[in-house]
Parts: C-alpha cells; sequence; structure tokens
C-alpha cells in the first residue's frame, strides 16, 4: 500500500497554509490598526479634556463618531483591495464569454493571494478550454469533409463498402478519442 502525501490527508500544504496566513495577517493589521486610532482619538479627547477642561457629552459623541469614521475607512481600504481586482476580471471574463478565447485574465502583484490564485486556476482554465475548441473545430471540419465525401460516394455509387466502413470506424475512432481527451 502505498503511503499518502500530507494534502492528500485533508492536512493543508504549505502554499494553502500560506495564503490563510497572509489574509488572516490582512485583517489583523486592519484590526490593530482601528484599535491604534481609537486610542488616539481617546489620547486627543483626554488632551482637550486636560487641557481646555471642557468635559461634556459632545466631545464622547464625537470620540464615537470619529472612531466609527476610522473604521470605515480601514474596511474600504481593506475592501477595496479585495473586491476591487473583479472589476477588471469581469470586463475581461465578458471579452472571453464574447469570442476572444485567446484572452486571459490578469492581476496586479498587489492583489490579494487569493485573487491571484484564482487566476491562476482560471488561465489554466481558459488555456485547455481554448485547445479543446481548437480541437473541436479540427474535428468538426474533418467529420464535414469526410461526411462530404461518403456523400458523394454514395450518391455516384462508386463507393466500396470496405473503403466506406473504414471512413466510418475512422471517425468513430477519433470521436471518442476526443469524448475521452476532454
Amino acid at each position: 500500500m502505498s503511503k499518502k502525501n500530507k494534502s492528500e490527508v485533508g492536512k493543508p500544504s504549505r502554499h494553502k497554509s500560506f495564503a490563510a496566513r497572509e489574509l488572516q495577517l490582512s485583517i489583523a493589521v486592519l484590526a490593530v490598526l482601528a484599535l491604534l486610532g481609537g486610542l488616539v482619538l481617546q489620547s486627543v479627547s483626554k488632551a482637550l479634556t486636560s487641557h481646555f477642561g471642557f468635559a461634556t457629552p459632545v466631545l464622547g459623541i464625537l470620540l464615537i463618531v470619529g472612531y466609527i469614521a476610522i473604521v470605515a475607512l480601514l474596511a474600504l481600504f481593506f475592501a477595496h483591495r479585495l473586491v476591487g481586482p473583479f472589476r477588471r476580471l469581469e470586463f475581461e471574463m465578458k471579452k472571453i464569454s464574447d469570442g476572444e478565447y485567446d484572452r486571459r485574465l490578469t492581476v496586479r502583484n498587489k492583489d490579494d493571494l487569493h485573487i491571484r490564485n484564482f487566476v491562476a486556476y482560471a488561465n489554466t482554465f481558459l488555456s485547455e478550454f481554448e485547445a479543446m475548441s481548437k480541437e473541436y473545430n479540427s474535428l468538426s471540419a474533418l467529420s464535414m469533409t469526410k461526411l462530404k465525401e461518403i456523400r458523394e460516394g454514395l450518391e455516384s455509387e462508386n463507393i466500396d463498402c470496405a473503403e466506406l466502413k473504414e471512413e466510418i470506424v475512422s471517425l468513430e475512432g477519433r470521436l471518442h478519442e476526443f469524448k475521452e481527451k476532454w
């Protein structure tokens, strides 16, 4: 019995673990920045209270509003970094669906690792689809040519049955190969 490697037994591989760590690190940085922003606001509030000597409920409300603004800005930045590339990908996928099968998806190096991995898999799929499409078109053209030859031979009644059978078996074989491959 052969040994299974770590990725086969359900344990995450190093690459998957690294990708998850990068996302976790981004979220942790976002949380730390939000907390630091809150601490800065609280320090400013204490400084204003001690320096000017006014402690009003408005200051507490401004502190809450400021903290909400910091969290909102950080969330917008993070969301833009994570979701922003999908606009480009949507545009490129529309071009591909319109028939530009040789087009590939692109991402920037600073885009999220999960998005870059997704694009790599999508581009692999697109390459295989393009190859399949070309092979299908070639097989379709060959089939049409062979069927035309068979039809013309039958119409002229000048065809050998063994030759006809050989052509049909050959065509069936090519169709079966295509089906098995794709």
